[in-house]
Protein backbone atom coordinates (compact mmCIF):
# COMPACT_ATOMS: atom_id res chain seq x y z
CA UNK A 1 0.00 0.00 0.00
CA UNK A 2 1.15 3.44 0.00
CA UNK A 3 0.49 4.20 3.08
CA UNK A 4 3.68 1.91 3.66
CA UNK A 5 6.11 3.40 0.90
CA UNK A 6 8.11 5.65 2.98
CA UNK A 7 8.40 3.87 5.48
CA UNK A 8 10.15 0.70 3.15
CA UNK A 9 11.88 3.65 1.59
CA UNK A 10 13.74 4.76 4.95
CA UNK A 11 14.25 0.78 5.14
CA UNK A 12 16.01 0.70 1.88
CA UNK A 13 18.18 4.24 2.23
CA UNK A 14 19.15 3.00 5.60
CA UNK A 15 20.58 -0.33 4.02
CA UNK A 16 22.16 1.46 0.88
CA UNK A 17 23.51 3.77 3.75
CA UNK A 18 25.40 0.81 5.44
CA UNK A 19 26.91 -1.28 2.55
CA UNK A 20 30.45 0.69 1.99
CA UNK A 21 30.42 2.35 -1.47
CA UNK A 22 32.51 0.68 -4.16
CA UNK A 23 36.64 1.70 -4.29
CA UNK A 24 37.67 3.78 -6.99
CA UNK A 25 40.40 2.63 -9.23
CA UNK A 26 43.39 3.78 -7.66
CA UNK A 27 42.45 3.97 -4.13
CA UNK A 28 43.47 2.05 -1.77
CA UNK A 29 41.48 2.70 1.84
CA UNK A 30 37.73 2.98 2.34
CA UNK A 31 36.28 6.52 2.21
CA UNK A 32 36.46 7.72 5.90
CA UNK A 33 32.46 7.73 6.65
CA UNK A 34 32.36 3.72 6.65
CA UNK A 35 34.24 3.71 9.15
CA UNK A 36 31.79 6.02 11.74
CA UNK A 37 29.77 4.26 13.73
CA UNK A 38 26.42 6.05 12.66
CA UNK A 39 26.68 4.22 9.58
CA UNK A 40 27.24 0.95 10.40
CA UNK A 41 24.76 -1.90 11.10
CA UNK A 42 25.45 -5.19 12.50
CA UNK A 43 25.40 -8.06 10.38
CA UNK A 44 22.37 -10.06 10.74
CA UNK A 45 23.68 -13.23 11.23
CA UNK A 46 26.93 -14.22 13.28
CA UNK A 47 29.12 -17.51 12.57
CA UNK A 48 29.10 -19.44 15.89
CA UNK A 49 31.93 -21.54 17.33
CA UNK A 50 31.17 -24.42 16.03
CA UNK A 51 30.01 -23.15 12.73
CA UNK A 52 33.43 -21.98 12.23
CA UNK A 53 36.08 -23.54 9.69
CA UNK A 54 38.12 -26.16 11.72
CA UNK A 55 41.59 -26.30 11.75
CA UNK A 56 41.82 -29.76 10.19
CA UNK A 57 40.77 -28.84 6.49
CA UNK A 58 37.06 -29.69 7.45
CA UNK A 59 33.60 -27.70 8.58
CA UNK A 60 32.18 -28.64 11.98
CA UNK A 61 28.68 -28.53 10.62
CA UNK A 62 26.49 -27.06 12.99
CA UNK A 63 27.14 -29.79 15.81
CA UNK A 64 26.00 -32.83 13.68
CA UNK A 65 28.35 -35.06 15.20
CA UNK A 66 27.84 -37.60 12.05
CA UNK A 67 29.73 -34.74 9.44
CA UNK A 68 32.04 -33.23 12.01
CA UNK A 69 35.54 -34.23 12.04
CA UNK A 70 37.03 -36.01 15.15
CA UNK A 71 38.41 -33.58 17.56
CA UNK A 72 42.24 -34.26 19.12
CA UNK A 73 41.13 -35.01 22.34
CA UNK A 74 39.15 -38.02 20.94
CA UNK A 75 42.43 -39.38 19.07
CA UNK A 76 44.01 -39.73 22.53
CA UNK A 77 44.94 -43.01 23.42
CA UNK A 78 42.95 -43.59 26.64
CA UNK A 79 44.97 -43.49 30.17
CA UNK A 80 43.93 -47.12 31.12
CA UNK A 81 45.56 -48.38 27.73
CA UNK A 82 48.64 -45.77 27.69
CA UNK A 83 49.27 -47.93 31.22
CA UNK A 84 48.92 -51.22 29.52
CA UNK A 85 50.95 -50.71 26.71
CA UNK A 86 53.82 -49.87 29.25
CA UNK A 87 53.44 -52.11 31.50
CA UNK A 88 53.83 -54.87 29.23
CA UNK A 89 57.08 -53.17 27.47
CA UNK A 90 58.87 -52.55 30.62
CA UNK A 91 58.27 -56.31 31.48
CA UNK A 92 59.28 -57.40 28.12
CA UNK A 93 62.65 -55.88 28.99
CA UNK A 94 62.69 -57.11 31.87
CA UNK A 95 62.63 -60.81 31.33
CA UNK A 96 65.07 -59.96 28.23
CA UNK A 97 67.45 -58.98 30.99
CA UNK A 98 67.08 -61.38 33.09
CA UNK A 99 69.43 -64.11 32.24
CA UNK A 100 72.46 -60.70 32.17
CA UNK A 101 71.52 -59.69 35.14
CA UNK A 102 71.78 -63.37 36.67
CA UNK A 103 75.02 -63.93 35.32
CA UNK A 104 76.59 -60.11 36.25
CA UNK A 105 75.78 -61.31 39.95
CA UNK A 106 76.88 -64.57 39.48
CA UNK A 107 80.36 -62.61 38.19
CA UNK A 108 80.57 -60.38 41.56
CA UNK A 109 80.30 -63.33 44.02
CA UNK A 110 83.39 -65.80 42.03
CA UNK A 111 86.26 -65.17 43.91
CA UNK A 112 88.39 -66.44 40.96
CA UNK A 113 87.14 -64.00 38.68
CA UNK A 114 86.66 -60.76 40.99
CA UNK A 115 90.58 -61.26 42.01
CA UNK A 116 91.77 -61.58 38.47
CA UNK A 117 89.90 -58.82 37.03
CA UNK A 118 87.99 -56.82 39.25
CA UNK A 119 84.27 -56.17 39.61
CA UNK A 120 84.12 -53.14 36.85
CA UNK A 121 82.64 -55.34 33.84
CA UNK A 122 79.97 -57.16 35.97
CA UNK A 123 79.12 -53.74 37.19
CA UNK A 124 78.53 -52.39 33.45
CA UNK A 125 76.61 -55.12 32.64
CA UNK A 126 73.88 -54.24 35.43
CA UNK A 127 74.26 -50.29 34.49
CA UNK A 128 73.90 -51.06 31.12
CA UNK A 129 70.01 -53.60 31.89
CA UNK A 130 69.11 -50.83 34.07
CA UNK A 131 69.80 -47.82 32.05
CA UNK A 132 67.89 -49.62 29.33
CA UNK A 133 65.04 -50.44 31.12
CA UNK A 134 64.89 -47.12 32.33
CA UNK A 135 65.26 -45.46 29.56
CA UNK A 136 62.39 -46.96 28.06
CA UNK A 137 59.70 -46.33 31.07
CA UNK A 138 60.77 -42.79 30.87
CA UNK A 139 60.44 -42.79 26.25
CA UNK A 140 57.01 -44.25 26.34
CA UNK A 141 55.38 -42.25 29.29
CA UNK A 142 57.10 -39.17 27.00
CA UNK A 143 55.71 -40.15 23.62
CA UNK A 144 51.87 -40.58 25.32
CA UNK A 145 52.08 -37.44 26.84
CA UNK A 146 53.80 -35.32 24.48
CA UNK A 147 53.30 -36.54 21.00
CA UNK A 148 50.57 -35.64 18.71
CA UNK A 149 47.58 -37.82 18.78
CA UNK A 150 47.90 -38.54 14.88
CA UNK A 151 51.11 -40.71 15.84
CA UNK A 152 50.25 -42.74 18.52
CA UNK A 153 49.59 -45.95 16.37
CA UNK A 154 50.44 -49.52 16.70
CA UNK A 155 53.12 -49.01 14.02
CA UNK A 156 54.92 -46.27 16.54
CA UNK A 157 55.15 -48.36 19.34
CA UNK A 158 56.47 -51.22 17.33
CA UNK A 159 59.25 -48.93 16.34
CA UNK A 160 59.86 -47.90 19.77
CA UNK A 161 60.07 -51.62 21.36
CA UNK A 162 62.55 -52.49 18.09
CA UNK A 163 64.80 -49.71 18.81
CA UNK A 164 65.59 -50.58 22.19
CA UNK A 165 65.47 -54.44 21.58
CA UNK A 166 68.42 -53.20 19.08
CA UNK A 167 70.00 -51.15 22.15
CA UNK A 168 69.81 -54.05 24.62
CA UNK A 169 71.39 -56.53 21.93
CA UNK A 170 74.24 -54.20 20.84
CA UNK A 171 74.83 -53.50 24.44
CA UNK A 172 75.04 -57.29 25.62
CA UNK A 173 77.31 -57.76 22.61
CA UNK A 174 80.14 -54.88 23.53
CA UNK A 175 80.16 -56.10 26.75
CA UNK A 176 80.99 -59.91 26.17
CA UNK A 177 83.72 -58.26 24.06
CA UNK A 178 86.19 -58.15 26.97
CA UNK A 179 84.58 -60.69 28.93
CA UNK A 180 86.18 -63.14 26.49
CA UNK A 181 89.26 -61.53 26.25
CA UNK A 182 89.72 -61.57 30.28
CA UNK A 183 88.44 -65.42 30.04
CA UNK A 184 91.40 -66.33 27.74
CA UNK A 185 94.29 -64.47 28.90
CA UNK A 186 93.58 -65.66 31.95
CA UNK A 187 93.61 -68.87 31.74
CA UNK A 188 96.65 -68.73 29.33
CA UNK A 189 98.90 -66.98 32.08
CA UNK A 190 98.14 -69.68 34.77
CA UNK A 191 98.41 -72.42 32.46
CA UNK A 192 101.50 -71.39 30.75
CA UNK A 193 103.42 -68.35 32.25
CA UNK A 194 102.19 -68.59 35.63
CA UNK A 195 105.27 -67.74 37.26
CA UNK A 196 106.29 -64.98 35.42
CA UNK A 197 103.21 -63.26 33.83
CA UNK A 198 102.40 -60.09 35.25
CA UNK A 199 98.95 -60.78 35.79
CA UNK A 200 100.08 -64.03 37.92
CA UNK A 201 103.88 -63.28 39.51
CA UNK A 202 102.62 -61.10 42.84
CA UNK A 203 100.41 -64.44 44.12
CA UNK A 204 103.70 -66.71 42.94
CA UNK A 205 105.75 -65.03 45.05
CA UNK A 206 103.37 -65.01 48.17
CA UNK A 207 102.89 -69.11 47.78
CA UNK A 208 106.51 -69.08 47.63
CA UNK A 209 106.54 -67.73 50.57
CA UNK A 210 104.37 -69.41 52.76
CA UNK A 211 105.49 -72.95 51.10
CA UNK A 212 108.57 -72.14 52.64
CA UNK A 213 106.85 -71.24 55.98
CA UNK A 214 104.94 -74.72 55.77
CA UNK A 215 107.85 -76.52 55.02
CA UNK A 216 109.88 -75.42 58.11
CA UNK A 217 110.17 -77.93 61.29
CA UNK A 218 107.89 -76.40 63.48
CA UNK A 219 105.31 -75.75 60.94
CA UNK A 220 104.72 -79.13 58.92
CA UNK A 221 103.07 -80.51 61.73
CA UNK A 222 100.40 -77.80 62.49
CA UNK A 223 96.95 -77.83 60.83
CA UNK A 224 97.38 -74.23 59.17
CA UNK A 225 100.05 -72.27 58.27
CA UNK A 226 98.48 -68.91 59.72
CA UNK A 227 99.59 -71.07 63.41
CA UNK A 228 103.20 -70.76 61.96
CA UNK A 229 106.01 -68.02 63.03
CA UNK A 230 106.45 -65.59 60.38
CA UNK A 231 102.84 -65.73 58.39
CA UNK A 232 101.16 -62.20 58.13
CA UNK A 233 97.77 -61.59 56.29
CA UNK A 234 98.61 -60.18 52.97
CA UNK A 235 95.13 -59.11 51.30
CA UNK A 236 94.32 -59.91 48.87
CA UNK A 237 97.13 -63.09 48.29
CA UNK A 238 96.97 -64.69 51.15
CA UNK A 239 92.75 -64.66 51.35
CA UNK A 240 92.70 -65.88 47.49
CA UNK A 241 95.21 -68.48 48.23
CA UNK A 242 93.32 -69.63 51.19
CA UNK A 243 89.96 -69.84 49.62
CA UNK A 244 91.19 -71.50 46.29
CA UNK A 245 92.50 -74.48 48.28
CA UNK A 246 88.86 -74.37 49.97
CA UNK A 247 86.78 -73.93 47.15
CA UNK A 248 88.89 -76.22 44.28
CA UNK A 249 90.64 -79.05 46.98
CA UNK A 250 94.31 -78.13 45.80
CA UNK A 251 97.34 -77.62 46.75
CA UNK A 252 100.10 -75.63 45.25
CA UNK A 253 100.17 -72.72 42.89
CA UNK A 254 102.32 -72.39 39.96
CA UNK A 255 104.56 -75.58 41.59
CA UNK A 256 107.04 -77.60 39.93
CA UNK A 257 106.01 -81.13 40.22
CA UNK A 258 108.41 -84.18 40.02
CA UNK A 259 107.24 -87.30 38.77
CA UNK A 260 108.41 -90.54 39.84
CA UNK A 261 108.31 -93.87 38.32
CA UNK A 262 107.15 -96.83 40.27
CA UNK A 263 109.42 -100.03 40.49
CA UNK A 264 106.62 -102.51 39.97
CA UNK A 265 106.25 -102.57 36.55
CA UNK A 266 110.08 -103.11 36.16
CA UNK A 267 109.65 -106.52 38.59
CA UNK A 268 107.08 -107.79 36.24
CA UNK A 269 109.02 -107.57 33.40
CA UNK A 270 112.08 -109.39 34.60
CA UNK A 271 109.76 -112.04 35.85
CA UNK A 272 107.68 -112.23 32.73
CA UNK A 273 110.99 -112.64 30.04
CA UNK A 274 109.16 -112.44 26.57
CA UNK A 275 105.45 -112.26 27.70
CA UNK A 276 106.94 -108.61 29.31
CA UNK A 277 108.52 -107.49 25.97
CA UNK A 278 105.42 -108.17 24.19
CA UNK A 279 103.51 -105.86 26.49
CA UNK A 280 106.10 -103.68 26.64
CA UNK A 281 105.41 -103.28 22.55
CA UNK A 282 101.51 -102.81 23.62
CA UNK A 283 102.64 -100.21 25.61
CA UNK A 284 104.97 -98.40 23.26
CA UNK A 285 102.02 -98.87 20.37
CA UNK A 286 99.36 -97.40 23.02
CA UNK A 287 102.38 -94.34 23.85
CA UNK A 288 102.57 -93.74 19.99
CA UNK A 289 98.73 -93.91 19.55
CA UNK A 290 98.01 -91.24 22.11
CA UNK A 291 100.64 -88.53 21.54
CA UNK A 292 99.98 -88.61 17.70
CA UNK A 293 103.27 -88.21 16.96
CA UNK A 294 104.24 -86.14 13.64
CA UNK A 295 107.81 -87.48 13.21
CA UNK A 296 107.22 -91.17 12.98
CA UNK A 297 104.97 -92.89 10.96
CA UNK A 298 103.20 -96.34 11.50
CA UNK A 299 104.71 -97.87 8.09
CA UNK A 300 108.10 -97.05 9.08
CA UNK A 301 108.14 -97.68 12.39
CA UNK A 302 110.08 -101.10 13.18
CA UNK A 303 109.72 -103.46 16.55
CA UNK A 304 113.31 -102.70 17.74
CA UNK A 305 112.48 -99.06 17.94
CA UNK A 306 109.19 -99.83 19.88
CA UNK A 307 111.08 -101.80 21.50
CA UNK A 308 113.08 -98.71 22.80
CA UNK A 309 110.25 -97.10 23.79
CA UNK A 310 109.11 -99.60 26.19
CA UNK A 311 110.73 -97.57 28.83
CA UNK A 312 109.08 -94.31 28.20
CA UNK A 313 105.67 -96.26 27.97
CA UNK A 314 106.02 -97.48 31.58
CA UNK A 315 106.59 -94.24 32.51
CA UNK A 316 103.92 -92.41 30.83
CA UNK A 317 101.39 -95.13 32.29
CA UNK A 318 102.65 -95.56 35.81
CA UNK A 319 103.57 -91.71 37.26
CA UNK A 320 103.92 -90.91 40.46
CA UNK A 321 103.32 -87.42 41.45
CA UNK A 322 104.75 -85.15 44.15
CA UNK A 323 102.10 -82.16 45.40
CA UNK A 324 103.37 -80.01 48.03
CA UNK A 325 100.81 -79.90 51.22
CA UNK A 326 98.34 -77.44 51.93
CA UNK A 327 98.83 -74.26 53.25
CA UNK A 328 95.70 -73.43 55.09
CA UNK A 329 94.36 -77.10 56.46
CA UNK A 330 96.24 -80.70 56.14
CA UNK A 331 94.19 -81.95 53.26
CA UNK A 332 97.36 -82.64 51.08
CA UNK A 333 94.94 -82.44 47.95
CA UNK A 334 96.32 -83.86 44.70
CA UNK A 335 95.49 -81.10 42.65
CA UNK A 336 97.36 -78.01 41.56
CA UNK A 337 95.51 -74.70 42.19
CA UNK A 338 96.62 -73.07 38.79
CA UNK A 339 95.44 -75.45 36.95
CA UNK A 340 91.83 -75.37 38.62
CA UNK A 341 91.62 -71.67 38.75
CA UNK A 342 92.26 -71.57 35.08
CA UNK A 343 90.13 -74.18 34.44
CA UNK A 344 87.18 -72.48 36.76
CA UNK A 345 87.89 -68.79 34.65
CA UNK A 346 87.75 -70.40 31.31
CA UNK A 347 84.93 -72.57 31.97
CA UNK A 348 82.83 -69.72 33.83
CA UNK A 349 83.66 -66.49 32.85
CA UNK A 350 84.42 -68.08 29.12
CA UNK A 351 80.54 -69.28 28.92
CA UNK A 352 79.04 -66.04 30.14
CA UNK A 353 80.92 -64.52 27.38
CA UNK A 354 79.90 -66.26 24.84
CA UNK A 355 75.93 -66.59 25.88
CA UNK A 356 76.36 -62.71 26.29
CA UNK A 357 77.02 -62.23 22.52
CA UNK A 358 74.79 -64.99 21.14
CA UNK A 359 72.23 -63.53 23.11
CA UNK A 360 72.73 -59.51 21.50
CA UNK A 361 72.94 -61.53 18.28
CA UNK A 362 69.52 -63.02 18.69
CA UNK A 363 67.74 -60.17 19.79
CA UNK A 364 69.05 -58.02 17.17
CA UNK A 365 67.87 -60.28 14.92
CA UNK A 366 64.46 -60.26 16.30
CA UNK A 367 64.50 -56.34 15.70
CA UNK A 368 65.39 -56.63 12.40
CA UNK A 369 62.85 -59.61 11.44
CA UNK A 370 60.20 -57.94 12.88
CA UNK A 371 60.60 -54.39 11.01
CA UNK A 372 60.73 -56.58 7.87
CA UNK A 373 57.81 -58.10 8.34
CA UNK A 374 55.96 -55.22 9.79
CA UNK A 375 57.51 -53.69 6.05
CA UNK A 376 55.71 -56.88 4.45
CA UNK A 377 52.26 -56.06 5.51
CA UNK A 378 52.66 -51.95 4.63
CA UNK A 379 52.67 -53.43 1.44
CA UNK A 380 49.95 -56.30 1.41
CA UNK A 381 47.09 -54.45 -0.43
CA UNK A 382 43.74 -54.46 2.10
CA UNK A 383 40.37 -53.82 0.93
CA UNK A 384 38.82 -51.11 2.35
CA UNK A 385 36.42 -51.18 4.80
CA UNK A 386 32.67 -49.92 4.91
CA UNK A 387 32.19 -48.43 8.30
CA UNK A 388 28.45 -47.82 7.29
CA UNK A 389 27.72 -51.31 6.87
Amino acid sequence: PLSAWPHNLALGRGWAMSQPPPMSRGSLSPPAYTTDPQYSTPPIFQASASQRPSTNGGLNCGGYGSLAPRQEHDLKVPAGTRNVFIAIGATLILLLCVVPVWNALALLQDQNYVFWHGKNLPLWMLGLCAGVFVVFVVTMVCFFKFSVPQAQTEQTVMMMANIFITLLGLALMLVSLPLSRQATDTYTNLMHRCDYSPETHRLFEYSQVLHNIRNAPGCATKYSVEECDGYQDAAPYTTFLKSMESDFRCSGFCYQHVKKVSEEPEAVAQEGGNASKADDVAAALLLFRDRKSKTLQADHTTPQALLGMASSAKDFHNPVIDFPPTLFNNGNYKASCDGMAARDIKNFAGDVSYQTFYQGIYLVLIAITTSFLKLIGFCVHREPVDKNY
